[in-house]
This record gives C-alpha cells, sequence and structure tokens, in this order.
C-alpha cells in the first residue's frame, strides 16, 4: 500500500500534466489574449484612423447636397477603394503582426509555455483574439458610416442598398479575417516583420491587385475586389469600372464569386498552418 500510494499520486500529477483539450484551451487563450489587446495603446490611434471613411460620409452628406453622387455608388466606393485597399490591411497588420510576434519579443509568451498547452492553441487562441480585434474596429467603422448615412436620411435605405450594405460589410470582415491570418504567421516567423508586411500589404498588393488579370489572382486583394464586384455589379463604381475596362481591353474573364471566396478560404488556412509550425519551432530565451 505505501509503494502503490506514491505511484497513484505521480499518475494523478502526471494525468493533471496532460495538454487542455484544443478547442477549450485555445477559448481562454483568445479570451484573456482579446483582453490584453483592447488595452493596448495602438487600439486607440488604429481607431481613430478607422474614422476615416466616417469623415468621407460626413463630406457626402455636408457636399452633395443635390445628390449627384448616389448612397450606393458612395458605399461600393468607401467598400472596394477605402476599406479593402487600406483599412483593412492597416488594422489587420497592427494586431496581426502582433498576435505572436510581439508577446514573443516581450517574453510574456513563456508563461504559455509553462503551462500543459499545445502550441497550436496558443497559436489559435491568439489569433482568434487578434481577429476580433481587427473585425469589432471594422464593423464599428462601417457601422458609424452607415449612421451618418442614414440618419435624418431614411429615404436612402431600400432593400438594394441594404443588400449592397450587408455584403460589402461580410466581404470586409472575411478580409482582416484572412489578412491578419497572413500577418499573424508573418509575425511569428519573421524577428522584424513591419518592413515585409508593409511591403506585402500596400506594395505587392497594390501593384499585383491592379497589374493583368491573371498577374491579380495572385494577389488577396483582387479576391475581395471581386466578391464585392459581384455584389455590387448595378452600382457603376470605380472598382467595378476598372474590371470592366481590363475584361473589355484583355480579353479576360474574371473568376467566380465562388472561387474567390475559397481562394481566400485556402490562404487563411495554410497561414493558419504555416503560423503554427513555424510556433512549433519557435525558441524563447528570457
Amino acid at each position: 500500500m505505501n509503494v502503490a500510494a506514491p505511484s497513484a499520486a505521480g499518475n494523478d500529477q502526471a494525468g493533471n500534466d496532460r495538454p487542455l483539450g484544443l478547442a477549450v484551451s485555445a477559448f481562454w487563450i483568445a479570451f484573456f489574449s482579446f483582453r490584453e489587446m483592447v488595452r493596448r495603446r495602438r487600439i486607440l490611434s488604429v481607431g481613430l484612423l478607422m474614422l476615416l471613411p466616417v469623415v468621407l460620409a460626413v463630406a457626402w452628406r455636408l457636399l452633395d447636397r443635390e445628390g449627384m453622387i448616389p448612397p450606393e455608388l458612395l458605399l461600393a466606393n468607401l467598400s472596394g477603394m477605402v476599406y479593402i485597399h487600406f483599412m483593412v490591411a492597416v488594422v489587420s497588420l497592427a494586431f496581426g503582426l502582433s498576435a505572436i510576434g510581439e508577446s514573443a519579443d516581450e517574453g510574456t509568451i513563456i508563461y504559455y509555455w509553462t503551462r500543459p498547452l499545445r502550441r497550436e492553441a496558443i497559436y489559435l487562441g491568439r489569433l482568434v483574439a487578434a481577429q476580433a480585434v481587427a473585425g469589432l474596429l471594422v464593423a464599428g467603422s462601417l457601422v458609424a458610416a452607415f449612421l451618418v448615412m442614414t440618419v435624418g436620411n431614411f429615404g436612402i435605405i431600400t432593400l438594394d442598398f441594404l443588400k449592397l450594405y450587408v455584403s460589402a460589410c461580410l466581404v470586409i470582415l472575411f478580409g482582416a479575417v484572412v489578412y491578419t491570418a497572413i500577418f499573424a504567421a508573418v509575425g511569428t516567423g519573421l524577428k522584424k516583420p513591419m518592413l515585409p508586411a508593409i511591403l506585402f500589404a500596400f506594395g505587392w498588393e497594390s501593384i499585383g491587385g491592379n497589374a493583368p488579370l491573371r498577374l491579380q489572382e495572385l494577389t488577396v486583394v483582387f479576391h475581395l475586389r471581386n466578391l464585392l464586384h459581384n455584389s455590387a455589379a448595378s452600382t457603376g463604381s470605380m472598382p467595378n469600372l476598372l474590371q470592366e475596362l481590363k475584361v473589355m481591353l484583355l480579353h479576360e474573364v474574371p473568376p467566380s464569386t465562388g472561387h474567390s471566396f475559397l481562394v481566400l478560404l485556402a490562404v487563411a488556412a495554410v497561414a493558419f498552418v504555416l503560423g503554427c509550425w513555424l510556433l512549433r519551432r519557435k525558441e524563447i530565451f528570457r
């Protein structure tokens, strides 16, 4: 009996050291990481930047008294030219790069190392938290822009306008999820990820996204814009006009929305798997 008791205690202790379930541990990591991220100072600066579309909507209300720019056209251009090309990349870069990389540099991630947690759960929890913060900021900006456009101007609220707004919101939020997954992987793999991330977001995505169609298909922004293009085909927005002009000149037909959706989903999945693999290989010394 005296021999068996320590053995049983040892087995209990070993059982307590087993990693928690992936979903449960990722949930709690995401919960506490979200609280940490919303308390960081950068959320104020990024939040102020996310007011840019709201300012443009205010300018539209003040300057377009005669209704020369229909609300559908304004919303389509804000979605395709402001959110997709700039705002989504900025907010995703701000929180995606820091999801793992910043906590690793600060040494705070070492506390996860000392717990019975799988590194996949750590990565998933931190990524989901970053995506949630990015999505929250984007959603807040979209809601504020919608309110500026419609309050006191309820005549513009039609079924077509609401469909366009909802579809644009879904595409923009999906873009934040995809970009954040990419930047989280970059932040995990590189010690100084800021410059490569900026070159990707505002170099490759901007140049490649406006190149001939087959090259465009290698960019995230193209597939996001393709989803918006199909959902807002009747608005005559700038992204739509550019797309139609390229089709006329180059005789290249863009892929379907289903194809673009699957491509973006695959990009997010590959970025997640790559990020998990990089985190498993990462060594942190403090």
